[in-house]
């Protein structure tokens, strides 16, 4: 049977009411999935193909069977197609992009003494969220500049509460000490109620206060305290200088242009919040090239909101087809009532136009970038003499200090650049078992298990690079032949690996392929230059991997044994590998270790066998 025959032949057993629908091919996959004020009616329509694009009707032959969710509204079924869209990103839907949630500012109210934080992801904590930023470091350098203002602290409760003493956010004046009663409770609270206040857009308001503090206090001659507000003004003003084309009349809105050119959409986000522009993000929604404009701006509206606080004003370029349908079901998320626009004169036209003009400079540069990606993937395939052009490239490197917290970094690239959603990062495990051989330590054996580990498993589910690159020497080349022998894959994925001179200066890169062959490029050619930023890329991600993993291990339960320093503990897990060992050895073990005395053995000792 086909697509239009599994439709009048489901049709019957489908209710009236409002919903979503999933059309599923022969593999089980959702290939489409869309809403309906009346099922029955909405999935009938597909029955007349004459009236169908080119696209639908490729979809509808697919179509294999049929399932169906009920709704009590149509807003209802609006939120739940969004979110499921967004979740199983089927073929046929335009689908959003989005890699990650975006940062808010958390100040987390959940006892008398708030504290200022970043927050990604599920907005559960108690208190109040602000946000969201384009960017972790924008939040980053926004509570650094917050916490000179209002000197609110941003420490855990954990730390908070073992203080017996002000710390050095206190001594360089970005917090007021609440933890040993440098600050008592109600003027806490008129500092946490002033931070809030200025997040909401109240600046003025709050500098002329201080503006007059200061005044008083250095009339009073009191200079320290003077200085003091006087450092906090500034601060202020820093915030305020780095948020660009500031309305204040706007207060909280989200600015939402589309520009769609050379069948590729992209979208521009400004985030105002109390008046203040923090920023925006862009986002290439997928969608088929005959796709217009508004109703890719619409699901891309839906998809967006499925996990994102809604503002009370939305303001677009285009006409949405189904406005009061969203501006509906965006209601009954957020519980309050919103506001979508499109602007035809005055500022918020002004700010609607520069997102528009935003989001069409950065197509034009996505198009020069996929051009020029595409030029050097085809010169690469003459370079290295390979079958055919690479569509994905992957990068592998490793990073460790002596073998220790050893990780591996995988990154993608293909036509549109680096593909983040790809990397992957890999745990060194220590010791990995080849034809009955244990390896462990050396940069061979990492190689032949982390690539082990990324094609090895599910591999009937992995989608495979045209070309792998091994930052390594020839020794490095010969192992990932080998774990591409064993598994079959040696006609689907080149090799090449990348070596430094033996100054290792960069310009100087020798690169290995399969069967002894050897290329070196010219200092100043333009492929030398983009295989470089390759494997610099993935260097800087096997570097960020490994300070991160080092920093996790080395917070470790030897930290609460008195006596023990960092540098103990290092050469404590040096010797033994991990804490679970030195639980488990003998005091004679113990004393073996390099700097550590028969004293701190004994303390060591009995710190994991007291009972």
């Amino acid at each position: 049977m086909n697509g239009l025959d599994i439709i009048k032949n489901k049709l019957a057993s489908i209710s009236n009411s409002p919903g979503i629908y999933q059309y599923l091919n022969s593999k089980n996959e959702i290939i489409y999935i869309g809403k309906a004020k009346n099922l029955k009616k909405r999935i009938s329509s597909y029955k007349n193909t004459s009236s169908l694009s080119n696209r639908i009707q490729r979809m509808v032959y697919q179509i294999n069977n049929i399932e169906t969710i009920t709704t009590k509204t149509e807003a209802e079924a609006f939120l739940l197609e969004s979110n499921l869209i967004k979740k199983n990103k089927p073929k046929f839907n335009i689908v959003l992009r989005d890699d990650k949630s975006l940062p808010y500012i958390l100040i987390s109210s959940k006892n008398k003494w708030p504290q200022i934080l970043k927050h990604r992801g599920k907005q559960k904590n108690i208190g109040i969220y602000f946000g969201p930023y384009p960017s972790a470091g924008s939040v980053d350098k926004t509570i650094n500049s917050l916490q000179k203002a209002f000197l609110i602290r941003s420490c855990t409760d954990s730390y908070f509460k073992a203080r017996n003493r002000a710390c050095l956010l206190y001594q360089i004046k970005k917090c007021s000490a609440p933890c040993v009663k440098k600050i008592n409770e109600k003027d806490y609270s008129d500092l946490f109620n002033q931070t809030i206040s200025f997040l909401k857009g109240k600046n003025k308001k709050i500098q002329s206060d201080l503006n007059n503090q200061m005044k008083i206090y250095s009339s009073k001659k009191n200079y320290e305290k003077a200085a003091s507000l006087r450092d906090r003004i500034r601060a202020l003003n820093q915030i305020q200088e780095k948020q660009s084309i500031n309305i204040s009349s706007i207060g909280d809105a989200d600015v939402i242009s589309i520009k769609k050119m050379n069948f590729k959409a992209c979208v521009q986000v400004f985030y105002f919040r109390g008046g203040n522009n923090l920023g925006g993000r862009y986002y290439f929604p997928r969608h088929e090239e005959s796709e217009k404009e508004e109703n890719i701006l619409q699901s891309f509206l839906g998809q967006y909101y499925s996990d994102k606080i809604v503002t009370k004003l939305i303001l677009l370029n285009k006409e949405i087809p189904e406005r009061n349908l969203l501006i509906n079901a965006l209601k009954k998320k957020s519980g309050y009532k919103i506001n979508i626009e499109i602007p035809l004169k005055g500022q918020k036209k002004i700010i609607v136009k520069n997102a528009e003009k935003n989001a069409e400079k950065e197509l034009e540069r996505k198009f020069n970038e996929e051009k020029n990606n595409l030029l050097y993937m085809k010169k690469i395939k003459v370079a290295f003499g390979l079958n055919k052009i690479p569509k994905t490239i992957e990068v592998y490197d490793i990073s460790h200090i002596s073998g220790e917290f050893a990780v591996g970094a995988m990154i993608s690239f293909n036509k549109d650049g680096f593909i983040k959603n790809n990397y992957r990062k890999f745990n060194i495990k220590g010791e990995f078992k080849r034809k009955d051989i244990v390896l462990k330590g050396d940069d061979y054996s990492m190689i032949y298990e982390i690539l082990n580990r990324r094609l090895k498993k599910n591999s009937k589910k992995i989608s495979f690079p045209d070309l792998m690159i091994i930052d390594g020497g020839k020794g490095h080349l010969n192992t990932a032949s080998n774990v591409l022998n064993s598994l079959d894959l040696e006609k689907k994925i080149e090799l090449v690996s990348i070596a430094k001179g033996q100054k290792r200066n960069e310009g100087n890169e020798t690169f290995y392929l399969k069967e002894n062959k050897k290329i070196k490029f010219k200092t100043n050619d333009k492929i030398l230059f983009f295989l470089q930023r390759l494997r610099d890329e993935a260097h800087r991600f096997a570097i960020t991997s490994h300070k991160t993993r080092r920093s996790k291990i080395s917070k470790s339960i030897l930290d609460e044994i008195e006596g023990i320093g960092p540098n103990k503990k290092r050469d404590l897990l040096k010797y033994f590998g991990s804490s679970e060992q030195i639980k488990i050895a003998q005091l004679s073990e113990i004393e073996k270790v390099k700097g550590i005395n028969k004293n701190i053995a004994k303390k060591i000792y009995n710190f994991f066998h007291e009972n």
